[in-house]
């Protein structure tokens, strides 16, 4: 744990001042920003970087230490600066009530703890860890995807893991940013309630703390996501951070910010299934374009633009397609693009497996039910999905009505809940798992919880209620924090994380390049490569070539 502490603080460091100095040399964007902002935009500008690095070389050590150097020296001849950003953190965090901090220390640890435990996702064990390590020691190799189907699922997140990682043979050095990102998350939570009490906004105070505990509780929310090198967990904290920003901006006119730009189109290069947050996108562009702020939004547009570009040319690389597992917009020839029917029935095992779950239903069943899957798909759902579904989706509704019931001037929330919408209806169609739009469950939530406590009309009952769901709250996060240890020996890992399973390993060599295929450990359903070396992979398909004697040619399947 020790270890693992050190690094959510180097890697916090080195977020805030990288977002810091990205803000400071903006024109147009010199006022202070909220912590939160320093933090996203500060990972976004690393992601930037290690995109482009990463299509020509590894993101290793050398690189780690060149990164290093280029925030140091900023800091030397920024000194000022950095001054002033500390004050400013002192500042925040001295103004924190006890309570307060006593809930972020615990609700932080309870993440180191998950943080430095077992990995708990089947696909960080197959396929992420796997990912993170080609990037690490090969950077883009052409035809990846030949290895294994899903080592064609390009994300930029895999890039920042990379940069980040400290341990090849522990789960905290390839899970240490998805525990940092709950973390920051979680203080993100306790600053608004902050904040939210502070402006006597008791509604918004009350609120936050029920999507609190709600992300607390669930289990993929704050604490799964640490023990996972997943990249779904990012798009949920930004849209509840972007979207809670944009719904409590001050004036009743929408105004846009350059973060409407760029957090959507870095979100995109996280997940292709996000391109529906590109309609905010689409949005700001408008309004400054009508605003004739042209001078502000051109490099964020040129910023943008070289997020997507790397991410797009990756994503030739390893598969040959620009957004595999689509095969659209298929422009580009190139030997080593996956067998097509391989890149089928994936398509199909991916749209029939978010409908049901395989563990109740195999494909072909699934495929029998034709448009009578959506009971089926209900009802198998885990029973949490299902309450932050419902609750979600009439938190909506609710504001909906609102608007159109009262034909006010809410601008803002109809931007809002016409985004959500769009997402949804995309999301449904293409890949209903509510992973997918957790963010924007969430934040259905917050506004069920908003209106509805408006109907108590005394602020006192409000804060009262507040205040006791945050007592409630350090003491099921100490209890929590005691219990599992005891009960669980795999968390105790005081000094470093633990080490990820070795699976026995098959050997086999093609034109002189050793193959490795693991076997089923710890009871798995399945073989999972684990951090084992490269090239791993979980079966040989008898076409399989390597397109040179060097492994940075890449792989092809020949006829």
């Amino acid at each position: 744990m020790l270890s693992l502490l050190i690094a959510h603080i180097i890697i916090t460091v080195s977020c805030l001042w990288c977002g810091f100095l990205f803000y400071k040399f903006l024109p147009g964007k010199v006022e202070s920003q909220p912590i939160i902002f320093y933090l996203i935009s500060g990972l976004i500008l690393f992601t930037f970087f290690t995109q482009i690095i990463a299509l020509f070389y590894p993101i290793d050590l050398a690189i780690q230490l060149v990164f290093a150097v280029f925030l140091l020296v900023p800091a030397f001849f920024r000194r000022t600066d950095l001054k002033n950003l500390y004050k400013k953190l002192s500042a925040e965090y001295a103004s924190w009530p006890i309570l307060s901090l006593l809930l972020f220390f615990l609700t932080w640890f309870i993440v180191l703890l998950i943080n430095v435990g077992p990995t708990m996702m089947d696909d960080t064990e197959s396929y992420h860890i796997q990912s993170i390590k080609w990037i690490q020691e090969y950077g883009s190799i052409p035809g990846l995807v030949n290895l294994h189907e899903r080592f064609g699922f390009n994300s930029s997140w895999f890039s920042s893991v990379a940069l980040f990682s400290f341990s090849p043979t522990t789960t905290g050095g390839f899970t240490a940013l998805n525990g940092v990102l709950s973390m920051w998350l979680c203080c993100w939570f306790i600053s608004k309630y902050i904040q939210f009490q502070k402006e006597n906004n008791v509604q918004a105070a009350f609120a936050i703390v029920i999507i609190f505990i709600a992300a607390l509780i669930i289990w993929p929310l704050i604490r799964g996501n640490a023990a996972t090198a997943n990249y779904d967990f990012i798009t949920t904290g930004i849209i509840l951070i972007l979207f809670t920003d944009i719904f409590f901006s001050p004036g009743k006119e929408i105004s846009p910010s350059i973060e409407w730009v760029i957090w959507p189109a870095y979100l995109f290069t996280v997940r292709l299934i996000n391109f529906p947050l590109l309609l905010l996108s689409l949005i700001a562009l408008i309004l400054f374009i009508k605003r004739k702020n042209l001078k502000a939004l051109f490099l964020p547009l040129v910023y943008c633009l070289l997020l997507i570009i790397p991410f797009l040319i990756r994503n030739i690389i390893i598969t040959g397609y620009l957004f595999y597992p689509a095969t659209y917009f298929d422009w580009f020839k190139a030997d080593w693009k996956p067998d097509p029917q391989i890149t089928e029935r994936l398509l199909e095992y991916i749209k029939y497996y978010n409908r049901v779950n395989t563990a109740y239903l195999d494909i072909e069943q699934t495929k029998a039910l034709g448009s009578a899957w959506i009971p089926a798909w209900f009802n198998h759902l885990f029973l949490f999905d299902k309450i932050l579904l419902l609750v979600g989706l009439i938190g909506m509704l609710l504001t909906t009505a609102k608007l159109l019931i009262q034909k006010r001037n809410y601008n803002k929330s109809i931007l809002l809940i016409t985004v959500m919408i769009a997402w949804l209806i995309c999301w449904f169609i293409v890949s209903p798992d509510p992973r997918f739009v957790y963010g924007i469950l969430l934040f259905g939530v917050f506004l069920l919880a908003y209106y509805s406590v408006s109907i108590i009309k005394s602020f006192i009952i409000i804060k009262v209620l507040s205040n006791a769901l945050i007592i409630l709250l350090i003491a099921g996060a100490g209890f929590y924090l005691v219990s599992k240890p005891l009960k669980q020996p795999a968390y105790r890992n005081w000094i470093s994380p633990a080490q990820l399973p070795q699976p026995p390993v098959q050997e086999v060599v093609i034109d002189g390049i050793i193959f490795r295929i693991p076997g089923s450990i710890n009871n798995n359903w399945n073989a999972r490569c684990y951090g084992t070396d490269l090239p791993c992979l979980y079966k040989v398909d008898p076409r399989l070539k390597p397109r040179s004697k060097n492994i940075r040619s890449g792989f092809r399947l020949g006829k």
